[in-house]
């Protein structure tokens, strides 16, 4: 039976405020035929379309052909590839730990890999290749203007304030051990005035557009950058 192959990610819990992830590789265990093509899928953000194209580049410098499927929801992407619609793509072992093995928090980076190669390879016929260096976090963000306006400069202070304030976020946040939940366990519920879920890819339109005053969502550079916002 041909195996799928998965590329890896592991995630970490930093104080249950920026959740940390090690972005993995995996590529198809298939024949080198002239006529194999391998099909690279990648979930619908940035990050993710990025690592899908190296890896998709990779393999068409080392002779395979291509196809690449992009922009698969996030909350559909496993099923594509247990219905063999993919042959791999780039996943975080957070993900496959708490979203799809459902399995409890664990904040030491190699038992999670080792936890989910091991589960993946039993429950899917799905294999992990060794995970890369590159690193993702996730966290709480608030527009610079909302921090000021109620003093908020903690995560303490946000949770105090919390009914006071539009949540935001693309809904996997709220579900996630290594999310919203976590922040719960930590500093108490968070009573937003209102909580809205959006598609991840307005995450920054939906705080630029003031429809959210707090966003949980994967942290880059450009939100300090370009949209006034604190994480």
């Amino acid at each position: 039976m041909k195996r799928k192959n998965i590329f890896t990610t592991i995630a970490m819990l930093a104080v249950a405020l920026i959740i940390s992830g090690c972005s993995g590789t995996s590529g198809e265990s298939g024949s080198s035929e002239e006529d194999t093509v391998i099909r690279v899928g990648s979930k619908d953000f940035t990050e993710n379309l990025l690592v899908s194209e190296i890896y998709a580049l990779a393999l068409e410098d080392a002779g395979y052909e291509v196809e690449r499927i992009p922009g698969i929801a996030s909350y559909v992407v496993h099923t594509s590839i247990t219905n063999d619609e993919i042959d791999l793509y780039p996943e975080y072992t957070g993900t496959g730990l708490l979203a799809i093995l459902k399995m409890d928090l664990e904040t030491d980076p190699q038992k999670v890999y080792d936890t989910v190669k091991a589960e993946y390879d039993e429950q899917f016929d799905m294999t992990w290749l060794d995970y890369t260096q590159a690193n993702d976090s996730a966290g709480l963000v608030i527009k610079t203007s909302v921090a000021e306006k109620y003093g908020i400069e903690t995560v303490s202070d946000l949770q105090e304030h919390a009914s006071e304030l539009r949540f935001a976020s693309q809904g996997e946040f709220d579900q996630r051990e290594d999310g919203l939940p976590g922040l719960t366990k930590a500093y108490g519920e968070f009573k937003w005035k209102s909580s809205t879920v959006y598609d991840n890819s307005l995450k920054y339109e939906i705080l630029k557009n003031d429809e959210a005053d707090v966003d949980g969502q994967e942290y880059e550079a450009v939100a300090k950058k370009y949209f006034d916002l604190i994480n």
